[in-house]
């Protein structure tokens, strides 16, 4: 998702202009939340993450369109998008009506049952139109578009959840896995949380692909990324060593490689790019 607005849901920033839905009893195991923002007029271009919950993103209208702007194309998206898996220097250009985004966030291991997806289906297209997966899964985008609120569009999603979505099994161990990782924010190896957490590390792997769709490794530097980016863009004084270091990384080196590879820019030129 545009990583504005996950910066916002990382750190429970929400207010009129951005806010959370707590999905109803019956989705929660399988949606983490419905969230609205209103689009930053500042600035039209924005960076997209995924944190290992995929999204899907909707626009306000059917016939609303952003540009996807990846390394080596470019392509529009009409309506919304669903994005999952390692995202690494891609943007979002929104066009000049678009005020308002929609996005739903799922648990890591419910997207890919839900829309009858293999779970290594953003492996090489980590942003899809939702549209090309609607249609494979009886979900009425046109209906959905006709929903005029946030609270109607929530109840449609609700409902199309709760009659699609057949139980899951995902292993126990694998969400004790990921909630350990979480509260770690990534500062890890995969065999020490194998070790902490009692798990045969073979067995890991494989539980990720079946269910996630990368590997624990690429799991658990997505969650690492994500702490440092949040302390860069806020903190007033940018010290990449002290960064890289309180979140894990080996030396600020490691930490500039990994935010190239995930921004396409170093950290001074992304915070240019922000300000500009």
């Amino acid at each position: 998702m545009p990583i504005n607005y996950l910066e916002k849901i990382q750190l429970g920033d929400f207010s009129e202009e951005g806010y959370r839905v707590n999905p109803s009893k019956v989705v929660e195991s399988v949606v983490e939340g419905f969230y609205v923002f209103s689009r930053d007029q500042k600035q039209d271009t924005h960076l997209i993450f995924n944190d290992g919950f995929p999204v899907l993103v909707f626009l306000p209208e059917a016939d609303d369109t952003v540009s996807v702007l990846a390394e080596n194309k470019t392509f529009e998206i009409k309506g919304g998008w669903a994005s999952a898996g390692a995202i690494k220097n891609v943007y979002i250009k929104y066009n000049a009506s678009i005020n308002q985004v929609y996005i739903v966030r799922f648990y890591p291991g419910s997207f890919y049952p839900l829309f009858g997806l293999d779970a290594h289906h953003f492996k090489h297209k980590p942003i899809v139109p939702f549209e090309s997966i609607a249609k494979c899964s009886d979900f009425s985008m046109s209906s959905f578009f006709k929903c005029n609120t946030i609270e109607e569009k929530t109840a449609f999603l609700e409902e199309y959840i709760y009659t699609t979505f057949s139980a899951h099994c995902t292993p126990e161990a694998l969400h004790q896995t990921l909630d350990y990782i979480h509260k770690i924010k990534g500062q890890s190896t995969v065999r020490n949380v194998t070790n902490d957490i009692g798990v045969n590390y073979k067995w890991l792997e494989r539980s990720f692909a079946q269910h996630i769709g990368f590997m624990p490794k690429v799991y658990i530097q997505l969650q690492r990324f994500i702490h440092a980016y949040l302390e860069l863009v806020r903190d007033e004084e940018v010290d990449l060593m002290r960064i890289a270091l309180s979140n894990g990384y080996y030396d600020s080196n490691h930490f500039l490689k990994d935010f190239k590879g995930y921004t396409g820019k170093t950290p001074l030129e992304y915070l240019r790019f922000q300000t500009s």
